[in-house]
């Protein structure tokens, strides 16, 4: 019997997610938080970043990006401020609070990264490819 491709990309996906989860709750986080954040921190020197860049990054909809942004303001992870040039958006910035614990939380999700790399070997770029493919051709009609 042939595998199923679907399934095991799922299967994947729900281990890296555990796995990251594990990470995240030892910082007090969840796996989506610490990956915002993550984004943020890396995103913050190059340009403003607003609510449908962390949507378009993630692969997630209006409706979720908004209730956990909330959630993150809540707890004072994030802020949002109005954009200086457009005023129909506001900005995401990381608090102070948080942008102390963020260069841990990307060496992190680094770390993350090159074990899964490691896994993959000389095949790590052309997962990443086909992955990337997947997720640009394969959206609801």
């Amino acid at each position: 019997m042939e595998k199923s491709l679907g399934i095991a990309i799922k299967k994947a996906n729900n281990s890296i997610q555990r796995y990251g989860d594990q990470v995240a709750r030892q910082m007090g986080l969840t796996g989506v938080q610490m990956s915002i954040i993550d984004f943020l921190y890396r995103m913050e020197t190059v340009k403003e970043i607003n609510q449908s860049y962390i949507e378009n990054e993630f692969n997630i909809q209006k409706s979720s990006a908004t209730s956990l942004l909330q959630l993150m303001e809540k707890k004072g992870l994030v802020t949002r401020l109005p954009s200086s040039t457009d005023s129909r958006y506001k900005i995401i910035r990381l608090t102070s609070q948080t942008e102390k614990s963020a260069e841990n939380i990307h060496k992190a999700l680094q770390k993350n990264d090159d074990m899964l790399r490691k896994l993959l070997g000389e095949n790590a770029d052309l997962v990443i490819n086909s992955l990337e493919k997947v997720i640009t051709e394969v959206k609801p009609k």
